[in-house]
């Protein structure tokens, strides 16, 4: 026997083997089947409209959450809005009432210096009015009255003493009066500021010692009424 011939027949039993060894094929089931490939098809167009019913769905939702969220935002920017607006409101009526307050602290104290100064005018005009008065009792001479005393000596009361006094006794006997009653200023050493300081001070202290001293002599003189 040739090899051509032993060549063929080691491939028809190959080729045998194999036949043997792949079972038949049998056709799907319902394959070919004109009412199965329609309800396959029917199935699968189903399953189409449910895929595009939800992705309209989901659209739909995205669309509503996307548009609540731009109206969140815009409220949000409307209401921070409206809190600037608000709040500049109030600096400015705070403001508005810090400038009021000053204004009425600042009126009140013009007030109060304006009542000081016309005290100390009538204080002032009640002095000279004093002065006068004591000028013309000195022209018209020494009024004082004589009293026997048990040894016969001229006495005189303490109202005439006083007023038979010369100017150059009073001023002496002021000088004395206010040497015990004012005490010298310890001002050395003391700067620009600390001198305008000491002389608001002081008058505000003699302010304050006129406006008593008009007080006073208006009481007296309604008590004399």
């Amino acid at each position: 026997m040739s090899d051509e011939e032993e060549y063929t027949s080691e491939e028809e039993e190959e080729v045998v083997e194999e036949t043997k060894e792949k079972p038949p094929q049998t056709p799907a089931e319902g394959e070919g089947d004109p009412e199965f490939i329609k309800r396959q098809d029917q199935k699968r167009s189903d399953l189409d409209d449910q895929l595009k019913e939800y992705i309209n769905e989901w659209r739909k939702q995205r669309a509503k959450e996307e548009d609540e969220l731009k109206k969140l935002k815009e409220k949000q920017a409307k209401r921070k809005i409206s809190r600037a607006e608000e709040e500049q409101k109030m600096a400015q009526r705070k403001k508005e009432e810090e400038e009021r307050r000053v204004r009425e602290v600042e009126e009140k104290k013009q007030r109060e210096i304006e009542e000081k100064r016309q005290r100390l005018e009538e204080a002032e005009k009640k002095r000279q009015a004093m002065l006068q008065a004591m000028k013309d009792k000195d022209k018209k001479g020494p009024n004082f009255t004589i009293a026997k005393k048990d040894a016969g000596v001229l006495g005189l009361s303490s109202a005439a003493m006083e007023r038979n006094k010369t100017k150059e006794q009073l001023e002496e006997e002021k000088k004395i009066s206010l040497s015990f009653r004012i005490k010298p200023l310890a001002i050395e050493g003391f700067n620009d500021s600390k001198l305008r300081e000491k002389a608001q001070e002081l008058w505000e202290l003699i302010v304050k010692l006129e406006t008593e001293k008009y007080d006073l002599e208006e009481r007296q003189k309604r008590q004399d009424y």
